[in-house]
């Protein structure tokens, strides 16, 4: 069951998710910008210079390509694989630099120092659904980049902003790894407050909050609306006591889920009564939605009925089940669906009853 307002199928949420948003921006906008001042930086430069930036910019463009080529799915991978495929790099040139091999020259020293902690932060930025992900690139890169600094001091390289350029890369880098960890920490908390906003704390399902603002999105043109009510909920309560109610609650939702298994939304409207949105597959007919839906939620409703809540309890439900018309406001079908809640329960109890059509007037009990 996803837990946004919207049903929308994996590929879409996917697309949609602030880590694919977020590496869009990075792989398809910020790197190609880099390789080209990469390129930009080798006309003149020194042979060795040439090479080291010719290197960084063909990465950055290889990897821009691949995110534009790759489906949606392989992009989390290409994401995890380009740091560390980075920071090798990095520790190659380290390598191979020092007395005796690659002598660093101004020109390469300045990317360095541009590059080293506005990549960081980048990458801070790039993993912000994983913070331990982004520290531990952040930290490999301001390794690599202050091991690189470190040997290219020790050929001779002494610029003449500061005599010690590996420790001004460190403490940058330190620097901006830190303030990424504490930012990426109020984004998370604000996130986790956001979806805690719309969870019914009870039974962990949403509430009516996220009902409301799932009836504003958008979504299928059609969906299934159906509103369960608990039946003689408060003879539980009297009975067994108020815990015992919130077990049976909970032991409900449970139930829904089950049943449903990702094929819905479900919400707890508030006391016993429960919401489950069904969206409409693409190229389904209305008929063909009437009896998905009716359906599922008579397995719903036998699937509680079978089982044995807290001490042996058994409780039933009653439902009413309506489908919006296209375009029409999930507020109208949720009208007809708990009307037709009503009905069930002048009617018997333990049943599920389906609304008639928009504009349709309903059956008499």
């Amino acid at each position: 069951m996803t837990s946004g307002g919207r049903l929308p199928d994996p590929q879409a949420d996917a697309r949609h998710s602030l880590p694919e948003r977020i590496g869009r921006l990075y792989f398809r906008v910020a790197l190609p910008m880099v390789a080209a001042s990469l390129l930009v930086g080798t006309v003149g430069a020194s042979p060795a210079a040439q090479g080291v930036l010719g290197a960084l910019a063909a990465l950055a463009l290889l990897t821009s390509a691949l995110h534009v080529l790759l489906p949606t799915p392989l992009h989390d991978p290409l994401r995890r694989l380009f740091p560390p495929v980075t920071i090798a790099l990095v520790a190659v040139v380290a390598a191979l630099s020092g007395p005796g091999g690659l002598r660093g020259d101004p020109l390469l020293l300045s990317v360095v120092l541009l590059l080293g902690p506005g990549t960081v932060l980048a990458w801070t930025l790039l993993f912000m659904d994983d913070a331990r992900m982004g520290r531990l690139t952040g930290l490999g890169l301001t390794a690599s980049a202050t091991l690189l600094l470190w040997r290219w001091q020790q050929a001779g390289l002494q610029p003449t902003l500061t005599g010690n350029t590996p420790l001004l890369m460190l403490v940058a880098c330190l620097t901006v790894v830190l303030y990424g960890a504490a930012f990426t920490e109020i984004n998370r908390r604000f996130v986790a407050g956001e979806r805690e906003r719309r969870r019914d704390p009870l039974t962990g399902l949403l509430n009516r909050r996220a009902f409301d603002e799932d009836g504003r999105a958008s979504g299928p043109d059609r969906w299934a609306l159906a509103v369960l009510d608990i039946d003689h909920f408060k003879r539980v309560n009297d009975t067994h006591g108020h815990t015992a109610g919130d077990r049976v609650l909970r032991g409900v939702a449970d139930a829904i889920m089950d049943v449903l298994a990702g094929r819905g939304q479900v919400y707890r409207w508030g006391g016993e009564e429960f919401v489950v949105l069904l969206p409409g597959l693409p190229g389904s007919d209305h008929t063909d939605l009437t009896v998905q839906a009716a359906e599922l939620i008579e397995s719903v409703r036998a699937e509680v009925a079978r089982r044995a809540f807290t001490g042996g309890q058994r409780v039933t439900l009653s439902a009413g089940l309506s489908l919006s018309a296209a375009g029409e406001p999930l507020q109208a079908a949720f009208e007809r669906a708990d009307s037709a809640l009503r009905r069930a329960k002048t009617s018997g109890r333990d049943r599920v009853v389906l609304a008639p059509p928009p504009g349709r007037p309903p059956a008499p009990p």
